[in-house]
């Protein structure tokens, strides 16, 4: 490649709104219709069911709040990378980084791209499309593999081509679904009969059993039910911290990046709480626990057959909104880990005409389609969850430590209620990293493990970086 081909400086091209486009496509998935009866199984009444999903989304918007101080003082492409780098140093940012490249982002895009041939194709083309037609150990090659690095190859294409281009496909497969489902959400909630069974009308859990009348009669709910209720509801609100990722390309970013992370979080949770209300409407949560896919069921009570398939394709296209956000914003974090010697040096270089970390989209590519074939790459994800947790509370605590170590340094955002804030984030944090670490001792040894193989990569490319600088010396 010619030295004209190839830039460091990113194009501010992104304006507010397609910011939020992709806080929007970020969160918005599967998981708002596939959590809900995760959550119904821990709490014991209609009014802390609700209630979780509203500490979930403070739980969000606290973050958020803190994201964009952090932001509005370092508005380059990157996010929590170069947040954990500033508060705490290049080792732990290097973790991030590292998880997020190896499992979490390429791992997600993984799963995205599986679940959406599992469940949007297989269903209309028969059981052939599942069945493997080459197997070498945990290799597992069949037509779902094919046409899920086919889709992985697509948008990365598209995000190649440019971020303006990208945007606008964003933009049109978040808002839309975003659009359509408060629309249908509010006409349901409108026209729901009182007492009408949600899942009763499609032939689940018609009769509620004594044990679940029973669990819908306490009024309280332990710490530890909380915990395990609140897990699902975070994971569904995951992607909220996605515009952070962006910095260097959103105009005027000290300004625009809090306020898109606010709007983006804002959307959600009005989106969120319509839905649930819809489905624990006329049903026990005791009911609701015992069915799969929820918002199936919202929409043949609402819409009847068609509904159920303007629903399916409504879904189908939000879940390409989280494939193609998630595709975006993780070269963001390598191209700024490779600028800091810190990765594969081709790694931190963009587009020369279009202006897209190609290197790092390629790289991404390739080790999310060596996942889909591997099939093993949902463990992985479950294994990472504590680090990621751990790795945001981390981040959000950085803005006191940053209020502590650079008081003077310009802040386009000020959290509010300063230090009650971000506070409040990390206490809730720790709640769930101790709630999941007593549900799964497994997420313990895993975390350790992670972090020793990423202490061992921090070190081979501490050591070639400053190789590099006594040469150039």
């Amino acid at each position: 490649m010619s030295v004209e081909s190839i830039t460091h400086e990113w194009k501010a091209t992104i304006g507010l709104g397609g910011a939020v486009a992709i806080v929007v496509g970020s969160m918005l998935g599967i998981g708002i219709f596939l959590n809900p009866p995760l959550v119904a199984g821990h709490v014991p009444n209609a009014g802390w069911f609700l209630g979780v999903w509203v500490i979930g989304g403070a739980m969000a918007l606290l973050g958020a709040l803190s994201y964009g101080e952090l932001g509005s003082m370092f508005p380059q492409a990157g996010g929590d990378y170069v947040f954990l780098k500033e508060a705490y140093g290049r080792p732990l940012a290097f973790l991030f980084g590292w998880a997020a490249l190896s499992a979490t982002f390429s791992g997600s895009i993984a799963t995205t791209a599986v679940g959406l041939g599992q469940y949007y194709v297989a269903p209309f083309v028969g059981d052939w499309f599942l069945e493997p037609f080459f197997t070498l150990g945990p290799l597992r090659a069949s037509p779902l593999t094919v046409a899920a690095v086919g889709l992985i190859a697509l948008f990365t294409a598209i995000n190649i081509l440019g971020i303006s281009f990208s945007t606008v496909v964003q933009s049109l497969v978040s808002f839309t679904p975003f659009v359509v489902l408060v629309i249908a959400a509010l006409w349901s909630l409108v026209m729901y009969r009182d007492g009408a069974d949600l899942t009763a009308s499609a032939g689940a859990a018609a009769q509620v059993t004594a044990g679940d009348a029973g669990h819908g009669a306490v009024g309280g709910i332990g710490l530890g039910q909380l915990g395990l209720a609140m897990l699902p509801v975070f994971f569904a609100y995951t992607g909220w911290n996605s515009a952070a990722y962006i910095g260097s390309e959103i105009k005027d970013a000290r300004r625009t990046l809090p306020l898109a992370l606010i709007f983006g979080i804002g959307l959600i949770v009005m989106l969120y709480l319509l839905l649930n209300s819809l489905f624990v409407r006329g049903t026990s949560v005791g009911a609701l626990a015992q069915v799969g896919n929820v918002g199936v069921l919202a929409a043949h009570s609402g819409f009847g057959d068609w509904g159920v398939l303007i629903f399916t394709l409504l879904t189908g296209v939000a879940i390409i909104g989280t494939l193609n956000s998630t595709i975006l914003i993780g070269p963001r974090i390598y191209y700024s880990m490779a600028r800091d010697g810190l990765l594969f040096k081709t790694v931190g270089t963009l587009d020369g005409r279009r202006g897209t970390p190609r290197h790092g989209l390629l790289i991404q590519a390739a080790w999310a389609s060596v996942l889909v074939h591997l099939g093993g790459f949902e463990t992985i994800l479950n294994y990472t969850t504590l680090m990621i947790i751990v790795l945001s509370a981390l981040t959000v605590g950085g803005v006191m430590i940053l209020r502590r170590r650079r008081p003077d340094a310009p802040r386009g955002f000020r959290v509010p209620l300063y230090p009650l804030v971000p506070a409040l984030y990390v206490a809730m944090s720790v709640f769930l990293i101790v709630i999941l670490s007593l549900e799964s001792r497994r997420q313990i040894l895993a975390a350790g493990l992670m972090l020793a193989l990423g202490l061992c990569g921090y070190a081979v490319f501490a050591r070639l970086e400053r190789r590099r600088s006594r040469q150039a010396a």
